[in-house]
């Protein structure tokens, strides 16, 4: 499902009311692969908009096209349109490599294209990276913790390089990576008294950086580490994880701190944890932070705590604000912090493109002109991108469970880890 949303119709009509019904309806082709890039250009946005993440994915892609609303269509000579993709399974909702692929692909081979926003999932970035990458594309993603999209530290095999076929760096994020999850962990620990971890992950190949990460910047901060184990998942009618239970006991800690994702496996650990002492702090990554998770784990919830990039919308600046109601008036639903990094993704892009002047249309000299941008004081606040595609944001926010609903809790400010950052 491709959605094509022509910033430059909004501004023909003049009309607020009709950006709603003209961005949410319709699908179009792509533009012809025979045309050249000239005054003409694309932005393509790639999110799971089915699923789980759907409702977040949805603000994602709302801020996008406010943003583009707000420029008019338009950055300098140049008309500028969006195409909004669809990279989940639609049997399952689930985010999907060969919908990933597929989506990244159809934006490549656009002569049009002059950036590619996304994807959400770090998965999906991982296979999308390299297409756009190949092709010279600017991407940049709302969210995609992953620390190996942009660092060698405790990632997989040849990344970040894998991940950059043509040997430069045209990837960006504006929610901080795992490292700055990591530290905000850490912090988290030390407020709540914790003087001893059990840290665990779930197998998956992005969550595993996450929980090594943690587990150094918890020994470096004199928290003692007991033991850093997988998961093995079971099936679901026999997710007890007594074995796993019993060892985390044994280690009398205080807490048990999970790298994983949102599941039924993950959801009766921690209703297994917490039957078996009411007393321990349960602590999950962001990947754990939503209502798939929060809603199954019953009583644990009052010993939860989720980190997340997002914050209370009230914690955004005054610009924010301004955005968060305009999205409200032009969609009438509630707005969350996901709008905004929808929206600065965009205005980030807007104005690479104005910062190339003549250039603007040639992709290279975009990626040039985002990456060396100085600091931006944006809706999402102030921060610049580093050399290595990260956002210079140090804050992270911490939930709690309401109602088995995540509910913001508290703001953690860590410092960037520089030895974290490597190429």
């Amino acid at each position: 499902m491709r959605s094509r949303w022509p910033g430059r119709a909004i501004l023909a009509t003049g009309a607020l009311g009709l950006l709603a019904t003209v961005a949410l309806s319709g699908c179009g082709g792509v533009v012809s692969a025979s045309e050249t890039l000239g005054n003409q250009l694309t932005v393509y946005s790639s999110l799971p908009l089915e699923g789980p993440t759907a409702s977040i994915s949805k603000q994602v892609e709302g801020g996008e096209k406010l943003a583009l609303y707000a420029s008019g269509g338009r950055v300098g000579g140049f008309r500028v349109s969006y195409y909004s993709l669809d990279d989940a399974n639609p049997r399952n909702g689930q985010s999907s490599p060969d919908e990933a692929s597929q989506a990244a692909k159809e934006a490549a081979k656009d002569t049009t294209t002059i950036a590619y926003l996304g994807d959400y999932d770090s998965a999906a970035t991982a296979v999308s990276l390299p297409i756009i990458n190949e092709a010279g594309i600017l991407q940049v993603s709302p969210a995609s913790p992953y620390v190996g999209l942009t660092s060698s530290l405790d990632a997989g095999q040849d990344e970040p390089g894998r991940f950059y076929p043509s040997g430069k760096r045209n990837f960006a994020r504006l929610e901080p990576g795992d490292p700055v999850q990591a530290a905000a962990q850490v912090r988290l620990m030390r407020r709540l008294g914790v003087r001893s971890v059990y840290v665990l992950d779930d197998q998956d190949p992005f969550q595993v950086p996450l929980a090594e990460i943690v587990a150094q910047e918890a020994a470096g901060a004199g928290i003692e580490v007991a033991a850093h184990d997988s998961l093995q998942i079971e099936s679901e009618e026999e997710a007890s994880y007594k074995g796993e239970v019993e060892k985390i006991l044994a280690k009398h800690v205080g807490a048990v701190f999970l790298a994983g994702g949102a599941s039924v496996y993950t959801a009766a650990l921690w209703r297994a944890l917490h039957a078996a002492d009411p007393h321990l702090l349960l602590l999950g990554s962001s990947g754990m932070d939503n209502e798939e998770f929060t809603s199954r784990i019953g009583s644990a919830a009052g010993e939860t705590y989720l980190t997340t990039p997002l914050l209370a919308t009230g914690l955004y600046p005054p610009s924010g604000q301004r955005v968060l109601a305009l999205y409200r008036s032009t969609f009438h639903t509630e707005a969350g912090p996901s709008v905004l990094y929808g929206y600065a993704a965009m205005s980030a892009v807007l104005d690479a493109i104005r910062r190339a002047g003549a250039k603007g249309n040639d992709r290279a000299e975009v990626i040039r002109s985002f990456m060396q941008a100085p600091e931006r004081q944006s809706v999402i606040g102030r921060y610049s991108i580093q050399s290595d595609g990260e956002t210079s944001i140090t804050s992270y926010g911490v939930d709690r469970v309401v109602g088995g609903r995540p509910a913001f809790y508290e703001k953690i400010e860590t410092s960037r880890p520089v030895s974290s950052f490597h190429g």
